[in-house]
């Protein structure tokens, strides 16, 4: 059996913006046998010259990625499974149900995404607990929205949980405090149940927007430093500055 290699695209940053809104800087992770080139999540629009560079990195360019798996419906976390042409995408049957019947406006619901979701031919359903691609596996993880996935592969050199914004950063994985939750009690039983996975296996959490994370039942920690940077003009003397986060 192939095992799969796995590397982040853009590694998520666990920051929000108190006056304009969500970063929406999320996490999209690449798994690759060989003969599967699939995208755990594709990020926000900003995301699009971020994609392009990272596929290019592995070798890759948009029609080679066989498959787009969703962990959610959000923005930041659906909008570019349009730019890849060959690929089928996955998506909960619950969790869709679920955002199409939300009004228009509704907070973090695309729209327009939600319904091209529903229009496409090239778009599977899963449902938890099933195996609905080679070594990957559909977990329940709701809370943060109703119908929220996570997946689970051991077909790896060390077996992976994509915990989506189930488990969005450090914080969360280490207190089951969440931030942004339609089920706060459901976020925090679902952190519980992959906090036991993972010191079950000894895996790697790729949390929705942090970068690697590991658990052993008695820490939570990065796997690296968690670093950002942004520019801004912040006078009208100079240039753009840049500063470093984190």
């Amino acid at each position: 059996m192939s095992m799969y290699s796995a590397r982040p695209l853009v590694e998520g940053f666990p920051g929000k913006s108190t006056s304009h809104g969500a970063f929406g800087w999320s996490s999209v992770w690449l798994l690759d046998d060989g003969a599967r080139h699939i995208l755990i999540d594709v990020g926000p629009p900003s995301y699009l010259p971020l994609i392009h560079a990272g596929l290019e990195r592995a070798g890759l360019k948009p029609a080679d990625i066989t498959d787009v798996v969703l962990t959610h419906m959000h923005w930041d976390h659906v909008a570019n499974f349009t730019m890849f042409p060959a690929a089928v995408t996955w998506v909960g049957e619950r969790e869709l149900a679920w955002a199409a019947e939300q009004p228009a406006g509704t907070s973090f619901i695309p729209d327009l995404h939600v319904q091209e979701l529903l229009r496409r031919d090239t778009v599977e359903r899963i449902a938890p607990g099933a195996e609905f691609l080679p070594g990957l596996h559909a977990l329940d993880a709701g809370g943060h929205t109703p119908h929220h996935l996570a997946f689970f592969s051991d077909r790896a050199e060390r077996p992976m949980v994509f915990a989506g914004d189930s488990v969005k950063n450090l914080h969360e994985l280490a207190t089951a405090r969440v931030d942004s939750t339609l089920d706060e009690d459901k976020s925090v039983a679902t952190i519980g149940r992959l906090r036991s996975l993972l010191a079950d296996t000894g895996g790697l959490l790729l949390p929705g927007h942090d970068v690697a994370l590991t658990y052993d039942r008695a820490e939570a920690m990065r796997v690296r430093p968690q670093r950002a940077r942004i520019g801004y003009f912040a006078d009208a003397t100079g240039g753009e500055q840049d500063r470093s986060i984190g």
